[in-house]
């Protein structure tokens, strides 16, 4: 009986061994009932929740509802009666009685609705602060890069590797990455998903999205990920040994980094999910015109269908904002921080909708000059451009001596200088010379606070778990030795062949206790020479490193110090 509902199952992630059993004893229940049998068939409907409950959550069961109503669709194709048959109540149709009278139970959607609100409660009234986007943009840029090199120099890289970097430099979810994606060329810093969204509902649309990075370095990785690991055979199920390896990659690198949200459900660490989430904020941060809502620039990069009116369908993205600390070092800039660099653009959608807001201004201004500060509130919701307005508006002193303080002094690059000038131009900043003492003010405060937090601390007796939550140099540094013992240790005292060793350098450090490259590396070349005797004592090389495992599930790291 399976194979036959099975085999015109079409798409769509196909049920579990355990679900497929459930349908087909009730499918050849169903064989024997009609409508009138009010009592059998509330017993059934009994008997199938409490099998699901056995195996999930009351939050899944309506899930497991959808598989046996699908399975009763295809069963029962052909075959209905006017005694098996009944009208959906909303649809309007005659289909079996199994998909009206017998699903979810009402208390269990009561329960489902309130946590539901709940959730949706919290999200309108907490979000995660991105306190420093750079880094986590620096961590997929590095992860990313690293298999890159490895694949050049070796012909391998991880698949994991590379997806964990794609979830958050281009926001995609798990299958779309390993199997089901297009991803095309469009500009420097974006690209089109031409194909493979997932939840479309059948609709198909291409769309332009921003790349966190350069755009030819994500579709670099991007094609070395389709010509190494070919999954387009795989259907939904055989997919998801996969995606729970790439979900391991993006806890193990972005755990540290990636705030935790403190959800009702209980949700303990970071997942793609959440970096899709991260990677919006992000991208609103970067690429957003300060004038655009960030909702509707995150629907637009999502690809939703635009409708008016409606936010809730990017609530779920809204989890995340950018903290002020990265505000303040973007000159108070809040969206669009990139959008002054060399190759940066708006995405097609929000550009078209601009000039049409541009043209609709410009024919304002035309015919209705602002007066006072309140007519600009009208036409714009910028503070930082008000308050530029209103200063150049002041008569300037000519006796004002040029600051002696310029870009060029400094040594800044072209790119960096036409940076600078945008931003200054965007939040009112004349003055070089102060912009630079402000943030070095700030840039000193924050480092003395750092020192004196951690002043007199001893990081060499501090549990692993305090480290890790740690900002100063010497407890990265403590954290890298001990990874680099624990590493040590297990090829020595644990391992019993060199099929169970280690290969150290700084990716399987970072795999073990997280960290930036650009600390890692560093703390790698300091030590070389005994980090090297210990490669070469056990003949080992990175392409002892290729295990089906990763690292952190066979070295564990103390998390007291071992001496």
């Amino acid at each position: 009986m399976s194979e036959h509902w099975l085999k015109e199952w079409g798409q769509g992630k196909p049920p579990s061994k355990w679900v497929i059993d459930i349908i087909d004893d009730t499918l050849s229940r169903l064989e024997r009932m009609s409508k009138e049998d009010e009592t059998a068939i509330a017993k059934l409907n009994n008997e199938i929740t409490e099998k699901f409950l056995k195996k999930v959550k009351p939050t899944s069961v309506k899930n497991y509802y959808t598989y046996l109503h699908k399975a009763v669709r295809i069963h029962f194709k052909g075959k209905l009666t006017p005694k098996n048959s009944i009208k959906h109540p909303t649809k309007g149709i005659s289909e079996h009685f199994a998909c009206t009278l017998i699903d979810t139970p009402n208390d269990i959607k009561a329960l489902n609705l309130g946590l539901q609100r709940e959730a949706l409660d919290w999200k309108q009234h907490n979000v995660a602060t991105i306190e420093e986007p750079d880094l986590i943009v620096n961590r997929g840029r590095e992860l990313l890069e690293s298999a890159i090199a490895s694949y050049e120099k070796e012909g391998y890289a991880s698949y994991a590797d590379i997806g964990a970097a794609l979830a958050l430099l281009v926001g995609l979810r798990p299958g779309e990455i390993l199997r089901d994606a297009v991803l095309e060329p469009s500009s420097p810093y974006t690209v089109i998903l031409s194909q493979g969204q997932a939840k479309t509902r059948g609709k198909k649309r291409a769309y332009e999205m921003p790349t966190l990075i350069e755009a030819d370095t994500v579709l670099k990785g991007y094609n070395i990920l389709r010509n190494t690991f070919k999954a387009d055979k795989l259907n939904d199920l055989e997919l998801e040994t996969y995606k729970n390896k790439l979900r391991l990659q993006v806890e193990v690198n972005f755990r540290e980094i990636v705030p935790t949200l403190s959800r009702i459900n209980g949700e303990t660490t970071v997942n793609p999910q959440r970096l899709r989430a991260v990677y919006d904020a992000i991208a609103v941060f970067y690429y957003c015109p300060p004038q655009v809502k960030d909702f509707v620039y995150i629907k637009a990069i999502n690809g939703h269908e635009p409708t008016p009116g409606k936010a809730d369908a990017a609530m779920h993205y809204l989890d995340y904002q950018i903290g002020n600390g990265a505000i303040v070092l973007a000159g108070g800039q809040r969206q669009g921080i990139k959008l002054a660099q060399p190759g940066v653009k708006v995405i097609k959608a929000i550009a078209d909708k601009l000039e049409k807001t541009d043209h609709q201004s410009n024919l304002i201004s035309q015919t209705s000059p602002v007066k006072d500060e309140h007519d600009l509130k009208t036409i714009t919701n910028s503070p930082a451009l008000m308050r530029f307005l209103r200063d150049e508006s002041q008569p300037t002193t000519p006796e004002a001596a040029p600051s002696d303080i310029t870009p060029e002094v400094l040594g800044l690059s072209l790119e960096w200088v036409t940076r600078l000038e945008a931003v200054m131009k965007q939040t009112g900043q004349t003055d070089f010379k102060a912009m630079v003492c402000e943030l070095v003010k700030q840039e000193v405060k924050f480092r003395e606070g750092l020192r004196n937090r951690h002043e007199g601390k001893d990081f060499g007796s501090m549990p692993l778990s305090k480290l890790k939550r740690t900002r100063h140099p010497e407890a990265s540094a403590e954290k890298l030795r001990r990874a680099f013992l624990a590493i040590k240790y297990h090829n020595s005292n644990v391992a019993v062949e060199r099929s169970q060793r280690w290969y150290i350098n700084p990716t399987s450090i970072h795999k073990l206790v997280g960290g930036r490259f650009s600390t890692i590396t560093p703390w790698c070349e300091a030590h070389f020479d005994e980090i090297n005797s210990h490669n070469q004592t056990y003949e080992l090389t990175e392409g002892d490193n290729r295990k089906s495992v990763d690292i952190s599930e066979m070295v564990e790291v103390p998390e007291m110090p071992m001496d």
